[in-house]
């Protein structure tokens, strides 16, 4: 039979198989804290202890430019995990840990949207000890949070394509596990994360344009740092963004769909 476009092939059974997905994504979570004394309340204290650590580090040194430092470190800090940890979750979930792909028919994206559903809860959980910092800190609140699910699905949207990217590269070469963890690495220190980009060098200018992760950072980080909503163009650039990766991301994974099984 005649079998459509690889693009459209993948689509409409993962919507068939809509249910496991979220059976998956419940899966993950339970696996992922039940040995665990805390299960998921670690989520809400994990952040809290990594801005500690980093606010008493480098709160002092950005102190003056900076004011209520631990909120505009976590802001970028979960955005960032977000995006990265997910999309190494996905690449090590492909790479070793989809081995029924060989037994039985499934949409072979299940596997990744499911990883970025679970990363999207644990997202969600982690904004509690941000609201928790910005009320300790009496950091002001404004109506731009209510913008804040917008950026979210940006986010999303953009991790998904990513980590369906990454994953079809790790089953295709291992090594690109650990080339990607160094670049995440080396970005985690050159992505303005700790400090605002003006102390950055010249030379590095260009850096921030090519920079993917700080775009989609500043997104998130401008309705609960700064109380704005950001501009319409730092908006349309992030969703553009978001898009184009998830449609770059979608089309190398279906047509290398097929391969998956036999390369596992």
């Amino acid at each position: 039979a005649q079998r459509p476009p690889p693009f459209v092939d993948e689509f409409v059974p993962l919507l068939r198989y809509r249910d496991l997905v979220f059976l998956m994504i419940g899966n993950i979570l339970k696996n992922r804290y039940k040995r665990s004394m805390l299960g998921i309340f670690w989520k809400l204290l994990n952040p809290l202890l990594q801005t500690i650590v980093l606010a008493v580090a480098f709160g002092t040194m950005f102190k003056s430019t900076l004011p209520h430092y631990p909120v505009y470190l976590l802001s970028a800090l979960l955005a960032w995990s977000f995006m990265t940890q997910t999309t190494q979750y996905a690449m090590g979930v492909m790479a070793t840990g989809s081995s029924l792909l060989k037994r039985i028919y499934i949409p072979r994206a299940t596997y990744v949207v499911a990883v970025v559903g679970n990363g999207l809860v644990n997202f969600l959980v982690s904004i509690l000890p941000l609201a928790l910092i910005v009320w300790f800190l009496d950091h002001p609140v404004s109506a731009s949070w209510l913008f804040l699910p917008v950026c979210i699905l940006i986010l999303a949207v953009f991790t998904l394509g990513l980590a369906l990217l990454l994953s079809t590269a790790s089953v295709f070469f291992n090594d690109s596990i650990d080339i990607y963890q160094i670049l995440v690495q080396a970005g985690f220190f050159l992505t303005p994360i700790m400090y605002p980009p003006s102390v950055l060098p010249e030379t590095l200018g260009a850096w921030m344009i090519l920079n993917p992760f700080f775009l989609l950072i500043q997104l998130f980080r401008m309705p609960i740092y700064n109380n704005t909503v950001p501009d319409v163009g730092l908006i349309g650039a992030a969703a553009a963004l978001a898009l184009l990766t998830l449609l770059i991301g979608w089309t190398v994974f279906t047509r290398k769909a097929d391969q998956l099984a036999y390369r596992l």
